[in-house]
């Protein structure tokens, strides 16, 4: 008899108590290292993080423990999700969700049943956090869209997710076995290919009222105090909380003018910079990279229908979405606008003032590097990385100060335009010079540096 859904699902059901027999163990692939911790490409980090974690979650899978089945969000609605399993793991925090899927056909509606169960779980369970659910797919796994949701979940929204492969002779459920899928370095790459390069990054600066004597130094020519400092880093610190909550990619800092330039600048001068990584515009280059050489992302206008092939059905006409992705593009930066506006209103609110006066200024970040009206004369104070630059900065670090502790400083690219690294890497998390070495390094310039040098 051929093996349906419905019989795999009663087997695994059937050996609940037993089930770490039916897991094949396999052999998970190496880290990769390098001696010089600079060569190392961003996808090859991001390779190493995912492995790693997804070893953590195969050892946490292996104590799971079965206690639902074929579970629905209603009792009385047929038509309703359901989980084909919930699971808990011995002696770990943590629900799992886990839907099982046969065939290929099937396995694309996995993630919307997961995902949709989850939200009712986490409605039950109300206030729950991205890791007290596991999500686990058991299901063949050869479409790339699902491949690749496994990984954009684990990568950038940090939900824990994790496949299972069903091997089986066809008749006989007896030889049912879970093999894990690991996700391989070049499905990596194609993700975040050209995900970093520097005219993704958009900038949205507020400004506002320097606050002489509060907020900024009373006397020109004096440095802000310490509470000064304090206060401004406050502003960024905050603002790097709301982009974490919203799940912006990017980074943040304040600034304020040097006080004995304020007069030429006028009264505005502390100011919140939000850099994020705009999506629409990674995938423009990435599209542009396949189907054109040597491009200029100017020079060339990109379509919905070009990312989203399938939109062309019986429904679509050319000119109802000739221009959507542009605007998809330009519009996004209303997301960091309407926080830089929030962070302003919310942190300056007084009651001695009624209205502090701001403003606004857009720019893209490879053009803000080289304006010298925006980074020259001012203070810069700590810079927060959020996202996926958070973890890859925290990365790249670890590895830094490890290679520079056991070999020193002379060879690091890190070091050729100073020697003053700072001796403990918390200093290096908010420190301007180390982090736009490493925003350098996502685009290889710092490998090209490598290659003059040594020339």
């Amino acid at each position: 008899m051929k093996i349906s859904e419905k019989i795999i699902q009663e087997y695994i059901w059937k050996n609940k108590n037993n089930l770490y027999e039916l897991f094949e163990e396999i052999e998970f692939p190496r880290l990769i290292e390098k001696e010089k911790p600079w060569e190392l490409e961003p996808s090859e980090i991001i390779f190493n993080t995912i492995i790693s974690k997804y070893k953590e979650l195969w050892e946490e899978v292996k104590l799971i423990n079965l206690f639902g089945c074929e579970v629905p969000l209603k009792k009385s609605d047929d038509n309703t999700i359901r989980a084909d399993f919930l699971a808990n793991f011995e002696g770990l925090n943590g629900i799992g969700i886990i839907e099982l899927k046969k065939s290929v056909q099937t396995e694309r509606q996995s993630f919307t049943e997961l995902l949709g169960y989850g939200s009712h779980i986490r409605t039950l369970f109300t206030p729950m956090s991205k890791l007290d659910i596991t999500y686990i797919l058991i299901a063949p796994m050869e479409e790339r869209i699902v491949r690749e949701s496994v990984i954009n979940k684990l990568l950038y929204e940090q939900i824990n997710t994790f496949a299972l492969i069903p091997i089986y002779d066809e008749n006989n459920i007896n030889s049912l076995k879970l093999r894990p899928w690991i996700p391989n370095l070049n499905e990596i790459k194609n993700l975040i290919r050209k995900v970093f390069h520097e005219d993704n990054f958009v900038i949205f600066k507020v400004v506002w009222d320097g606050l002489i004597g509060d907020w900024s130094p009373k006397n020109k020519g004096d440095y802000p105090t310490q509470k000064m400092k304090d206060r401004m880093n406050i502003v960024s610190s905050y603002t790097t909380q709301l982009m974490e909550e919203r799940g912006i990619n990017g980074f943040c800092y304040s600034s304020q003018v040097y006080s004995e330039q304020r007069d030429y600048h006028g009264h505005l001068t502390n100011a919140i910079n939000i850099v994020g990584l705009n999506p629409y515009r990674a995938t423009k280059y990435r599209y542009l990279q396949e189907v054109i050489e040597n491009y200029s992302i100017n020079n060339f206008s990109v379509k919905i229908n070009d990312i989203i092939p399938e939109i062309k059905n019986k429904y679509h006409k050319n000119h109802d979405t000739e221009d959507i992705f542009e605007q998809l593009e330009s519009d996004w930066s209303e997301s960091i606008v309407k926080l830089g506006f929030e962070v302003v209103d919310t942190l300056t609110k007084s009651i001695k003032y009624k209205f502090i006066e701001d403003s606004y200024g857009e720019f893209n970040w490879s053009d803000f590097q080289r304006n010298l009206d925006e980074n020259s004369d001012i203070y810069k104070f700590n810079i927060h990385p959020t996202g996926i630059l958070r973890k890859l900065y925290a990365e790249y670090l670890k590895l830094d100060y490890n290679y520079i502790r056991e070999y020193g400083c002379d060879e690091h690219p890190m070091c050729y335009e100073t020697d003053d690294i700072p001796i403990y890497l918390v200093d290096s998390m908010t420190n301007h010079y180390m982090f736009y070495n490493f925003l350098e390094r996502l685009s290889m310039e710092i490998s090209n540096k490598t290659l003059e040098r040594n020339i």
